[in-house]
């Protein structure tokens, strides 16, 4: 299912839940739907709170975004490695391309994003490895 069609379920969904929501609230009445409302805030503030609190332990990892970024050369995000990290000289940088390109994949939530970036180079984002990684090493 394509992201825009999920997007419009739901908008249609949560329009629906409210509109429920106030004819049931509309029939209880004046007291009562001031009991409810009462009722359903607390669980509404509580569900913030929790996620409030898990969106900042799990905002903790430290991200990386190279999202809308311009560069001549190539771009690389890397974290999480166990071992050495070495990047061979590339060449100068060239001219930063004009039109956007495709947007680099990453899996999703995962803190590394490369959306929109144009580069004259390659766009690289390594994450969790065990072992040493290598760009433009030159060889003996």
């Amino acid at each position: 299912m394509g992201s825009s069609r999920w997007r419009w379920l739901v908008w249609v969904g949560a329009g629906i839940s409210v509109v429920g929501l106030a004819v049931f609230l509309w029939g209880e009445g004046l007291d009562r739907a001031n009991q409810w409302a009462g009722v359903l805030g607390l669980f509404v503030g509580l569900a913030g709170l929790v996620l409030s609190v898990t969106g900042g332990v799990r905002g903790r990892g430290g991200g990386q975004s190279a999202d809308g970024a311009a560069a001549g050369g190539s771009v690389r995000l890397v974290r999480n490695v166990k071992g050495d990290v070495v990047i061979g000289g590339g060449g100068a940088p060239g001219p930063v391309p004009e039109a956007p390109a495709a947007p680099v994949p990453g899996a999703a939530g995962d803190g590394q994003s490369a959306r929109g970036i144009r580069a004259g180079g390659d766009v690289n984002l390594v994450d969790g490895v065990e072992g040493s990684v290598r760009f433009g090493e030159q060889q003996p």
